[in-house]
């Protein structure tokens, strides 16, 4: 593993696989149990949620399906050298569900929670496809953050933080250090319960299928463990 402190920003790149293997059995129950879980939570949103809100994860999950299915395939055929058309026939397809689809309860969840949080901008934030983001207002000249990535088949990470200055629902952080290319730019736009981060000239921070852009949900409130990652007392 290789970690770099770069200014006000870190990089992290690590091209390897972090699931562990499964038989062809275990995976496609691991992924039935996940996807009842899966479907308990979606019934439960659908009791709680306004029916508008309701609508936009109706049309979040249709989407979610899609990736999911994709995504799973990919995985098969790179990490489990299964043939195209023959990828459910591989523990790593069914693997690759299960996990996408745990990830995705969270989420189910974090739409029943939107309105729960205290702070508008603290929290741990996920968007159920490789991106993690954790904020900290506990800083008074502005929001702390790190932002973690995995994306793809072949798992590549980025890493980056600091502390950023917010502007009503808009946020912005900037890094470029002494380096002489372009300069890196974080953008935050929070709204509706959800967190937009657009990424500029963020290749520096992160392997070259990685990327920082998506829309994130709060899942959970920061530890005291979150709070040291962020100060940097604890490894990433």
């Amino acid at each position: 593993m290789k970690k770099a402190l770069i200014l006000s920003g870190w990089i992290l790149v690590l091209l390897s696989s972090p699931v562990k293997a499964e038989s062809l059995a275990e995976s496609q129950a691991r992924y039935a149990e996940a996807d009842d879980k899966l479907n308990e939570a979606y019934q439960g949103a659908k009791a709680t949620l306004a029916e508008w809100r309701f609508s936009e994860l109706q049309k979040d999950q249709r989407e979610w399906v899609d990736y999911r299915d994709y995504r799973a395939k990919l995985a098969a055929r790179f990490d489990g050298q299964a043939e195209e058309g023959k990828e459910e026939a591989s523990p790593d397809y069914w693997m690759a569900m299960a996990y996408l689809t745990e990830t995705r309860t969270d989420i189910v969840n974090a739409w029943t929670m939107i309105d729960d949080f205290t702070k508008d901008w603290e929290g741990v934030w996920i968007d159920g496809v490789g991106g993690e983001l954790i904020i900290s207002e506990t800083k008074g000249e502005g929001v702390e953050f790190i932002l973690t990535v995995v994306r793809g088949p072949t798992y590549h990470q980025g890493f980056i933080g600091g502390t950023v200055e917010v502007n009503g629902s808009m946020a912005r952080f900037s890094d470029k250090g002494e380096r002489s290319d372009d300069e890196t730019w974080l953008t935050f736009h929070l709204e509706g319960g959800r967190l937009e981060v657009f990424g500029e000239n963020t290749g520096y921070y992160h392997g070259a299928r990685a990327y920082f852009d998506g829309t994130y949900i709060r899942v959970r409130e920061v530890t005291d463990g979150d709070l040291k990652r962020l100060s940097g007392e604890e490894g990433y």
